[in-house]
């Protein structure tokens, strides 16, 4: 059994997208491999080290072809949460500042940093979005697939409600939960799209689709299943037990508690 290290090394876009590619709907994409030599010095511009030319030059030779707005990320992540500031390009004369804050929530998001092996520039597709959370970051139709040596366990929609931070509009949740609802044409689109994956990627694998503005969905990235999220309850969380009977524990009542600490100062 592959170590959470190695799963996450297997998470790798670079892994997988090249089996799937073409053969089920994704966002156009553009991929720069890079060295280690290059690695530590895009990390180093957390430090105020400036890139050298010939790098810079290999990132715009990929930037400038890139219609404006466009998707940025590594193989591994894209820190779509602080949306506009990382995956989310609008003016490619700015790409370096993006690939600096990208590099910043890499390092920030594990206790080691999440390791890279490439930048990935991917064609922006407008979503289904009724609202907007976190940095600006559109909230749409996503659905988490999970497909074990091609035959799929189970699915989940992927936005749930305590995960949601600073929404754009007030009553956002039963716009959310209305997110939720799907066509059994779509599921067996979907479940379609799953097997396919796993049929070209073996092993146990999370796939997310995600639904376009024109209604069609697409495949927008891939983890190695062992280290990819599960609602609690789900039958084929390896946590199941342990969450639900964390969920169930009494929640502290505080008005209880603040009437006792009251009553104890009367007594004194």
């Amino acid at each position: 059994m592959m170590d959470r290290f190695a799963l996450g090394d297997a998470s790798s876009l670079l892994e997988w997208f090249p089996k799937i590619k073409y053969r089920i709907p994704t966002p156009g994409t553009k991929i720069l491999k890079l060295n280690r030599a290059e690695i530590s010095e895009l990390l180093g511009m957390l430090d105020g080290v400036p890139l050298n030319q010939k790098l810079k030059d290999k990132i715009f030779k990929i930037s400038n072809t890139m219609k404006e707005p466009f998707f940025l990320r590594t193989d591994q992540a894209s820190g779509k949460h602080e949306w506009k500031d990382t995956c989310y390009v609008t003016d490619k004369k700015k790409v370096l500042r993006h690939i600096a804050s990208l590099m910043e929530f890499h390092m920030c998001a594990d206790i080691m940093g999440i390791p890279f092996k490439a930048l990935v520039f991917r064609e922006y597709l407008p979503l289904q979005s009724k609202f907007t959370a976190f940095n600006e970051m559109p909230v749409a139709p996503e659905w988490r697939y999970f497909v074990r040596d091609g035959k799929v366990e189970c699915s989940h929609f992927y936005w749930v409600d305590d995960a949601i931070r600073n929404p754009s509009i007030k009553d956002w949740q039963p716009v959310l939960h209305q997110m939720h609802e799907i066509s059994g044409l779509e599921k067996t689109k979907l479940e379609r799209y799953a097997w396919m994956f796993g049929n070209r990627n073996p092993g146990y694998w999370s796939v997310d689709f995600a639904l376009t503005q024109h209604f069609d969905w697409v495949l927008i990235d891939a983890a190695r299943g062992e280290v990819s999220w599960h609602p609690a309850d789900c039958i084929y969380n390896p946590d199941r037990e342990a969450l639900l009977a964390e969920q169930n524990k009494p929640k502290p009542n505080f008005d209880m508690m603040l009437i006792e600490i009251d009553k104890g100062g009367d007594n004194e």
